[in-house]
Parts: C-alpha cells; structure tokens; sequence
C-alpha cells in the first residue's frame, strides 16, 4: 500500500490564476475596456516579462504602449500590498499591481480578476502574500481590507473603497464587524 500523494497546490495554482486575470483582462481588452497594460496596471516590460515566464509563446498586446496615469488610490495599495505582503518575488510584484489596479473597478474584486470566486482570491493571497492574509483575521473582503489598512494610516474611522456605494452588496461587505 502506498501513502497518498500530498496535495501540489493546497493553495491554488500560480498558473492557473494568473491564467484566469490574464483572460480576463485580454476578454475586456477585446470589448474596448482599454490597453492589457492599463487593464493589469503592469508597464509593457512587466507584463512582457510575466507572459514569458508563465505562458511562453503567447503574443501579448500593447506592449510598447505607455502606461497610464496611476491613481493615488491605487498606488497606496501596491505599496501596502507589497509592504505587508511578506513576499518579495517577481510574481509577488506582479500581483501587487494588479490585484491594486482591479481594485479600482466596480465589482467585487474576486470578479473583476476574473476568479472563479472569493476563496479562490483568499488562497491566491494567502499563497502569495501570506503576512496580508494574517492580517485580515476578520476574514472581511479583500478591497475593503486594503481600503481599510490605508486608511487606518491616516487615522480615519469610516473608509469606504470608491466603488461600493452603488453595489447591491453593500450591506453584505459593511456588515457590522464581530
């Protein structure tokens, strides 16, 4: 009799999810949402560089394309992703801008990834950043959780991410905390 075999990605698949943002984001692309670069928050050389380690062989667009103007918002969450993040790989780079630029649409951000569901994005963190993941030990939604680290470095009490106002779940995500 031999021992079972443990499980390789207890956590997800690297590949996988980066596969699912990028089709997600190369979907949206197709519809005229805007440049792959300003969709995924990466410059060209970035993006270039992530294709090629994960998904040799894919032509990527808009490469050459400058990247647009990054809001504060979303430079404050890169920076704190990858500040309390607790990993400091190539990948972990990637993911921190992107996980901070899908932070700026209007869906929930598990949704705006292109994840199959929220606990796929609970496990990309916890894999990927796994000092982020402790910290949010009230297990609240991952762009409430970033909006509400920032804010708590400028002292303010109420802090709402800029697209929750008009979300249907709102009051699911802003339920009162235990």
């Amino acid at each position: 009799m031999q021992p079972p075999k443990p499980d390789p990605a207890p956590l997800g698949d690297l590949r996988a999810d980066l596969g699912a943002i990028l089709l997600h984001a190369l979907a949206e692309r197709a519809q005229g949402r805007g440049r792959l670069t300003d969709l995924l928050g990466l410059e060209g050389k970035s993006l270039a560089r992530l294709g090629e380690r994960w998904f040799p062989g894919l032509a990527l667009p808009d490469l050459d394309a400058p990247l647009a103007a990054v809001p504060e918002d979303q430079a404050a969450i890169t920076l704190m992703i990858r500040w309390r993040g607790g990993a400091n790989s190539e990948e972990s780079f990637w993911l921190a801008h992107i996980l901070a630029r899908r932070s700026m649409e209007a869906r929930h951000l598990w949704e705006d990834l292109g994840l199959p569901d929220r606990p796929a994005l609970g496990r990309l963190i916890a894999r990927e950043f796994p000092r982020l993941a402790a910290a949010n030990s009230r297990n609240m939604r991952w762009k409430r959780f970033f909006y509400r680290q920032i804010c708590s470095e400028t002292g303010a009490t109420m802090c709402l991410s800029p697209n929750c106002e008009d979300c249907p779940e709102k009051t699911v995500c802003f339920a009162p905390e235990a």
